[in-house]
C-alpha cells in the first residue's frame, strides 16, 4: 500500500485498534488522551491507505490470500498441517445475554475452558448432530472449527464486528442460513442443559450458550502466497498465513528497541502489534489509553528517535483497516507538519 496501491517490501508495523473507535471515543468521552510520539510520527508520515474491513481481511491481503478472508482454513493451518481439504468456519464458544429487543453476544467463553470441559462440549455436540453435513473440531481448549466438505454457501460477519452488539442483524446469510439457524437453535437448547455448563454456572463462570460461526473459507487456499522476510506477532491468523506462505514467525519483541537489534527491519517484515486491541472489542476507553501508552514509552517513542536519527529506513505503520502513514529518510525533515492531538 504505497500511493499507487501495492504493498512496498517494506517494514510494516500494525497496530489493530489503533483508529477504530478513536471518532467515537471523542464523541462520548471528550478526551482520549495525547501521544506525542505517534502523533509526531503520524505528521511526518506520507498518508497510505489499503481499504478494508478488518485486521483478518488486511492480514490475507497482505500474504495474497483471497477475499472475503478465508480465516477458518488458514487459522487451522496453524495448528494443523495435515487438515483436510475442504471448508472451514471459526466457531467460537460464545456467551449470550439477553437485551431488550435482542440476544447480545457479551462474551467469548473459549479461552477460559478447562481441557475436560472443552473436549466433553465438542464430543456432546458432534455426537448430536452426527447426522448433519458439518463436524466441530479442537485444536485447543475454546480454539473450534467448523468443518464440511464443500461450502455451505454461508456469508458471515466477523466476531470482532459483533461482540457487544445485538446478534440479529449480524446472522449469516446464504442459501444455508435457514438450515444454520434451525441447527444453532437445537445447539442451543443442547448447551443449556450440558453437565459441563451448569458446573461452570456453580463455580460462577459463564457457560457456553452458543457458537459464533464466521470467517468461512476452502482449503487449500487457491491463491498464490506471498511471503515475507520474517513477522513478529501472535496472532493465531498471522501464524496459519505464516506457514501457508513458508514466512518464519518470530514472538513480538518487548519494545522497538528489541525489534531494532534484531536487525530485521529492512526489506519485508511484518510485526503485529495487539496491545490496544482487546480495550476496543470491550469498549474500554480507560484500558485502550493505558495501553496506548505503553506502546507510546515503548515503541513509538523509540521509533521516533530511530527516524530522527536517521538509523531506520523506510517503513509504514497503520491500523487494522489499512489507513496509516509511510516514513522514511525524508520524514524528519518535514518541520512545517506539526503534530496534533490523536483525537
Amino acid at each position: 500500500m504505497n500511493p499507487e496501491g501495492q504493498i512496498p517490501w517494506i517494514p510494516h508495523l500494525l497496530v489493530p485498534g489503533l483508529l477504530t473507535s478513536v471518532s467515537q471515543w471523542q464523541i462520548d468521552h471528550g478526551d482520549i488522551g495525547r501521544y506525542p510520539a505517534l502523533e509526531w510520527l503520524w505528521s511526518r508520515g506520507r498518508p497510505v491507505a489499503c481499504g478494508a474491513d478488518g485486521l483478518e481481511t488486511l492480514l490475507c491481503r497482505y500474504f495474497g490470500a483471497n477475499t472475503p478472508a478465508p480465516v477458518g482454513a488458514l487459522t487451522r493451518l496453524a495448528v494443523d498441517e495435515a487438515m483436510a481439504e475442504g471448508y472451514w468456519f471459526r466457531a467460537e464458544p460464545v456467551h449470550l445475554t439477553v437485551g431488550t429487543d435482542d440476544l447480545i453476544l457479551s462474551e467469548v467463553v473459549g479461552p477460559s475452558l478447562t481441557a475436560a470441559e472443552n473436549d466433553a462440549l465438542v464430543t456432546r455436540i458432534n455426537t448430536h448432530f452426527q447426522s448433519r453435513p458439518w463436524r466441530l473440531l479442537s485444536a485447543a481448549p475454546g480454539h473450534w472449527h467448523l468443518y464440511l466438505e464443500t461450502d455451505p454457501g454461508l456469508t458471515t460477519v466477523p466476531l470482532s464486528q459483533v461482540l457487544g452488539r445485538r446478534v440479529g442483524p449480524w446472522q449469516p446469510q446464504g442459501m444455508a442460513a435457514q438450515a444454520w439457524q434451525r441447527d444453532l437453535t437445537e445447539l442451543q437448547m443442547l448447551l443449556f442443559d450440558a453437565p459441563e455448563n451448569q458446573a461452570r454456572e456453580a463455580r460462577g463462570l459463564l457457560p457456553v450458550n452458543s457458537l459464533w460461526l464466521w470467517g468461512g473459507g476452502a482449503w487449500p487456499v487457491l491463491a498464490s502466497p506471498r511471503s515475507w522476510d520474517a513477522a513478529f506477532g501472535d496472532h493465531a491468523l498471522l501464524a496459519g498465513c505464516c506457514r501457508w506462505s513458508g514466512t518464519p514467525l518470530y514472538p513480538v519483541p518487548d519494545s522497538a528497541l528489541s525489534w531494532l537489534a534484531t536487525g530485521k527491519t529492512h526489506g519485508p517484515v511484518l510485526v503485529v502489534l495487539e496491545d490496544v486491541q482487546a480495550a476496543v472489542l470491550a469498549d474500554d476507553v480507560e484500558a485502550w489509553m493505558a495501553a496506548m501508552n505503553t506502546l507510546e514509552r515503548t515503541w513509538f517513542e523509540p521509533l521516533r528517535q530511530a527516524v530522527v536519527s536517521g538509523r531506520i529506513g523506510p517503513w509504514v505503520i497503520q491500523g487494522e483497516e489499512g489507513r496509516g502513514v509511510w516514513l522514511d529518510g525524508r520524514s524528519r525533515w518535514r518541520w512545517w507538519r506539526r503534530p496534533r492531538p490523536w483525537s
